[in-house]
């Protein structure tokens, strides 16, 4: 393929990305046709068949890019070595998992939006349990290891990171990735209500 034939495709693709989600944002996926896309991407339905066998293929298509982005751009392995965390590391991944989320943010704000698309949601979720699987099988970790269960863990972890993602991406004052990592970092070392400055009290 040409230089010149690779950017026509990068930009019919492109064209057809972001008119998929402006009418995703606007009438829901649903409700979208062929020659809505082929429309508002100005280019005909046959350009559109060329690239994708239809709108479900987008949109698997395109979801698959942003998580594979996502789930590629934080590896919690690298920061806990023989049990023990490297907390300036756990900053940095964190920085770049939602760094990862700004780079597609036009595709979260949409997926994520009024008109958004559950199974979206679920498999965003169901991408980032199995990360974290992959991870403690990297670390070599069992089901003993852990002073809970490692599935309850796992469901937490992935919650709260959706929970977030979320929420930040739908922020209107957002901050920023690095700003966010801090708070994030106190939240996960010294657990929700200590980090928001609440005390225990034992009265055992």
């Amino acid at each position: 393929m040409t230089k010149k034939t690779d950017l026509r495709v990068r930009r019919t693709r492109k064209a057809i990305r972001d008119s998929f989600l402006l009418l995703i944002d606007s009438k829901g996926f649903n409700a979208i046709t062929i020659q809505d896309i082929a429309d508002e991407a100005m280019i005909n339905r046959a350009t559109f068949y060329l690239h994708y066998c239809d709108k479900y293929e987008l949109l698997a298509t395109l979801s698959d890019e942003v998580l594979t982005d996502l789930i590629t751009s934080f590896n919690p392995s690298q920061h806990i070595k023989d049990r023990k965390v490297q907390m300036s590391h756990i900053h940095e991944h964190i920085v770049s998992g939602f760094g990862s989320v700004q780079r597609h943010e036009d595709f979260y704000r949409v997926m994520l939006g009024k008109n958004g698309i559950y199974d979206f949601n679920i498999k965003m979720y169901e991408a980032i349990r199995q990360k974290f699987i992959h991870e403690y099988d990297l670390m070599n970790l069992r089901d003993e290891d852990f002073h809970i269960p490692k599935d309850l863990l796992t469901h937490f972890v992935a919650s709260a990171f959706r929970g977030v993602l979320t929420w930040w991406i739908q922020s209107e004052q957002r901050q920023t990735p690095e700003e966010l990592a801090k708070q994030l970092a106190k939240i996960i070392t010294t657990g929700p209500l200590q980090a928001a400055g609440f005390v225990f009290e034992d009265h055992s």
